[in-house]
């Protein structure tokens, strides 16, 4: 577990189980990017974890190259993502970390809606031999799914089913999609609700029948 200046008090737990397996590697997320590469290449699984313009934008060209040149199962976790900082300003705003992860080679990326689906995209993640990058809000999301729900990369998770229209939510909007569905209930619209978790790869056409 690699942490970037934060979070500290949110891993407590695991650094008095595993004290040796935790390393707050400081404001230098470029190098701790290049550090979880190094870590992969000796057969380990490093979990990279930091707000999330300064996990992507700003350590870019270590992701490219340290990470999905050599296809290293590095995973990387954005928090805080889109302007769930916005009191702090632009530097802190992270409107286009899916469009540059997507851009690289090799590497998976994944927007669970909560807690629950983030357990189930962590786990499938960490078994994998490549890289992915999951983005995450910052806290205080409303929880969608009562347990962790099955989760395959490039599949949607159907919620609802419809026929006049589907709605695809990736990322904690999920919340959002699913009012959006009753209140077009109350008009007579039959409205899928999907979440779509897999941002990269996509699901193939199968998430609901006719769905294409």
């Amino acid at each position: 577990m690699l942490s970037a200046d934060i979070g500290n008090r949110l891993f407590d737990k695991y650094k008095a189980a595993h004290p040796a397996r935790f390393y707050n590697c400081g404001v230098a997320e470029a190098n701790t990017i290049s550090l979880a590469a190094g870590l992969a290449s000796c057969a380990l699984r490093p979990v990279c974890y930091t707000i999330t313009p300064f996990i992507t934008a700003r350590c870019f060209e270590q992701i490219k190259v340290d990470v999905c040149y050599h296809e290293m199962p590095v995973l990387i976790v954005g928090t805080g993502s889109g302007l769930s900082y916005a009191s702090l300003g632009a530097t802190h705003h992270s409107l286009e970390d899916m469009a540059l992860m997507r851009s690289l080679p090799a590497m998976r990326v994944l927007a669970p809606a909560d807690a629950m689906e983030l357990r189930s995209c962590l786990r499938v993640a960490i078994a994998s031999d490549k890289p992915a990058y999951i983005r995450i809000g910052k806290k205080g999301e409303p929880v969608i799914f009562s347990e962790p729900p099955a989760f395959t990369f490039g599949k949607w998770t159907a919620l609802r089913e419809g026929t006049a229209v589907h709605l695809l939510s990736a990322g904690n909007m999920l919340s959002l999609a699913l009012e959006t569905h009753q209140a077009l209930a109350k008009q007579g619209i039959e409205a899928g609700v999907h979440s779509c978790a897999s941002v990269k790869p996509l699901d193939g056409g199968n998430a609901a029948p006719g769905f294409q």
